[in-house]
């Protein structure tokens, strides 16, 4: 997905306005918003964060997505919201597949880096079988 590559080159503003075009298009996405909350996190924009973390929270249909934006809750300082996130992500995840990249950058955002690198070991395993 292109806002994951303009996120992951650093390239914050173009991620948000990348972000914005693709919630114009698919207004009832979720993970547009989660991109953009982790972009606004990114830049310090605390309101802007919250309001894209707020409509992701209210679209998710994936764990995923509720991942991303606990990330993007964490990097802000909402920690007890993004933890309560990431518990819902990773029950979902019993049933349904998580990325888990983005939960450990979810844990690395939370101060753990324990479970950051048991996530990845994880992810790794679960693909490599």
């Amino acid at each position: 997905e292109a806002l994951w590559i303009y996120y992951f080159s650093g390239r914050m503003p173009e991620t948000v306005e990348q972000a914005r075009k693709t919630i114009e298009l698919e207004p009832a996405a979720s993970l547009p918003y989660a991109i953009l909350a982790m972009a606004y996190a990114q830049m310090g924009q605390r309101a802007e964060t919250l309001g894209a973390a707020e409509n992701a929270v209210r679209l998710a249909d994936r764990p995923s997505v509720m991942a991303t934006t606990a990330a993007a809750l964490a990097r802000i300082g909402q920690k007890h919201e993004a933890k309560q996130l990431l518990s819902k992500a990773l029950e979902q995840a019993k049933e349904r597949y998580v990325c888990r990249f983005l939960v450990a950058d979810a844990y690395v955002e939370l101060g753990d880096t324990e479970k950051a690198l048991e996530s990845l070991e994880r992810g790794f395993l679960e693909r490599s079988t």
